[in-house]
């Protein structure tokens, strides 16, 4: 199976598929299997026939799929808190870190780098049949970013009802916001209206 080389920012991006998790309830976009799949398919890169295969076997037992996705998202809420920690200088909870070092180990090895078709890809030997072989590539971002001296320039939205997770790469590391024109602006808009009642 070929795996594309994954970003700097896809473990991030992973953590994101559930946002404004400083509201009350959270936008969730990882419903069922096949939403997973579709994610994995654009943004990690993973091949369509890869993933044909692994939903042709999880379809047959719900059972499976069922407990495929909820270990695909206990991973992803374990790596939200360690990268929020990490954002905000805070202490990486030991849990969350156990539960990514534990996937870590059992992900496929990173042995062949070979040519393809959009570029250079990882190659691994067996077809995706267990959560860690799925998300190999989002994991193995995840550990780079940690070992990397990237970590150091990642960022948790300002906005407490937004929390996106980002990596900061303005010249000064000094961005707060997801994105100025939507979470920078409400909260410029905000300090507007505060000063004018006041004043």
């Amino acid at each position: 199976m070929l795996i594309s080389m994954p970003r700097q920012g896809l473990c991030l991006a992973y953590a994101n598929t559930r946002f404004w998790r400083g509201r009350e309830t959270p936008t969730e976009t990882l419903h069922t299997l096949g939403d997973l799949f579709g994610w994995l398919e654009t943004s990690a890169g993973l091949s369509p026939r890869s993933l044909r295969n692994l939903a042709a076997r999880s379809c047959a037992e719900p059972a499976d799929a069922a407990r495929l996705l909820g270990s695909a998202t206990t991973l992803r809420e374990a790596q939200y808190r360690i990268f929020s920690a990490l954002a905000t200088d805070g202490p990486v909870p030991q849990k969350a870190f156990a539960v990514l070092q534990h996937a870590l180990a059992a992900a496929p090895v990173r042995s062949r780098l070979i040519s393809s078709a959009s570029g250079y890809a990882w190659e691994i030997e067996s077809s995706p049949t267990s959560v860690t072989d799925l998300l190999a590539p989002v994991l193995w971002s995840a550990g780079d970013l940690i070992a990397g001296g990237a970590r150091h320039r990642m960022r948790r939205c300002a906005n407490d009802a937004c929390l996106w997770l980002f990596l900061d790469e303005s010249k000064n590391a000094s961005r707060r916001w997801c994105d100025m024109a939507a979470c920078g602006n409400r909260a410029k808009a905000r300090r507007h209206y505060l000063k004018a009642t006041r004043g």
